[in-house]
């Protein structure tokens, strides 16, 4: 798949604007369109991760402002739960979370302000079929209203809003080693491109590492990673090439380790896949925080219609051809129109790509190619990846294993326009 070569772009992006037009009509004549083949169908579960203060009440713990979200939720027609490691039953905890609700808990990977009453929480949505978007986008909807009116939502750079992909099969409801090779071909070749629809800030956190710069391919040309990822005969080596990281890095130091192991702290997480679980899910981490139902599903909405066309053309890329943002951003367009997405998100969709900023070198030219694979990090980040390492629960993974050990399973598979 041929991609135009990327303009220049000034360090306040006007040069993006001035030569969009000649840019587009250029990619009208690379481009080669393929038959398309079906859409791979996803079903995903959204984690919220953001700032939270009550409207209401000055809470000092995030446990009494945790009960205080559970009552407004469900007030307001949301049915949610609170996820707890209390080892004894409480009325308004869990410790098992549903896939059908709202998950409220905390996150101590996040900074709180308990001075200021302001506390890390993540949400993490029940599961959905991408496809049944009248479902799906009214309930987010409603569940951002209701937040936003009862609280104040504040995100900040540790913020973010991380999508978990699971195929939908009725009867292989798994992903293939053909799914994981494409998918991972595209997320190294147009990493650069996603880079540039994200804040700055989301581009170096320790938390959303570069799978492309990480231990195993950042010493390899585009097209020499295509050649390793085709080389391996099993979903699981995919999987962990993908999230190695090095024990000398920022993480790897933090974590005490002393040889190559997979971390979940990158851009794409496929850490539920290395354990050979075909039915684990791929995390999408990178996206900022969501205080707005429009963010949140916008980027949904890029994550699954990139996967869908990832999964589909991935093995079809060029890898010595150099990627060009604007033309990601009419590839997953076009996704998303076929995909039947409705039409105000589709221009949100848009937007994200005719707003990317390409990082700029110092010669003022786009270069697509520079990235730190991880930076320094913080006593706080420091503490953040262990309590992730050795204390936070994989609740959307928890989410889905419940789901595929439902006993009326079958049943929801054919009946529900949701699950």
């Amino acid at each position: 798949m041929p991609h135009a070569t990327t303009p220049s772009v000034s360090s306040d992006g006007s040069a993006r604007s001035r030569h969009r037009h000649r840019d587009r009509d250029h990619r009208r004549h690379s481009m080669v369109y393929f038959e398309e083949p079906e859409p791979k169908q996803f079903r995903f579960c959204a984690e919220l991760t953001l700032q939270i203060r009550s409207r209401r009440a000055d809470h000092r713990r995030s446990e009494s402002l945790e009960d205080e979200i559970l009552y407004s939720l469900t007030s307001g027609g949301i049915k949610s739960q609170i996820l707890s490691d209390y080892p004894y039953d409480h009325p308004t905890h869990t410790h098992t979370p549903s896939y059908k609700v709202w998950t409220i808990t905390s996150d101590h990977s996040i900074q709180s302000k308990p001075t200021e009453y302001k506390h890390a929480m993540k949400f993490v949505s029940p599961l959905f079929r991408f496809s049944s978007f009248d479902t799906w986008i009214q309930h987010f909807e409603s569940f951002m209203q209701v937040l936003n009116r009862d609280f104040e939502t504040t995100s900040t750079h540790e913020c973010s809003t991380s999508i978990h992909l699971a195929p939908v099969d009725q009867d292989h409801p798994e992903w293939t080693r053909s799914d994981i090779r494409a998918l991972s071909k595209s997320i190294l070749y147009f990493e650069s491109c996603l880079d540039a629809v994200m804040p700055l800030y989301r581009r170096t956190s320790v938390f959303a590492k570069s799978n492309r710069y990480n231990k195993q391919m950042a010493n390899l040309t585009t097209a020499e990673c295509f050649s390793h990822l085709d080389s391996l005969s099993k979903r699981k080596y995919i999987a962990a090439h993908m999230v190695r990281c090095d024990p000398h890095s920022s993480t790897g130091r933090a974590l005490g380790q002393r040889s190559d192991f997979p971390h979940s702290g990158y851009r794409w997480n496929f850490l539920n896949l290395v354990h050979n679980k075909s039915r684990g899910t791929i995390e999408f981490r990178q996206p900022p925080g969501s205080t707005t139902p429009g963010e949140a599903i916008a980027w949904i909405i890029l994550t699954v219609c990139f996967a869908q066309v990832a999964c589909a053309k991935g093995d079809l890329l060029r890898p010595k051809e150099r990627p060009n943002v604007q033309t990601l951003g009419d590839w997953v367009y076009r996704e998303a129109v076929r995909a039947n997405v409705p039409s105000e998100h589709r221009r949100r969709l848009r937007q994200l790509f005719d707003d990317a900023m390409p990082i700029v070198s110092d010669s003022k030219k786009a270069d697509l190619g520079i990235v730190t694979a991880e930076p320094p990090i913080t006593v706080h980040d420091k503490h953040g990846l262990i309590w992730r390492e050795k204390g936070e629960r994989n609740v959307a993974m928890e989410k889905f294993d419940g789901f595929f050990v439902d006993p009326v399973l079958s049943l929801v598979l054919r009946d529900s326009s949701r699950l």
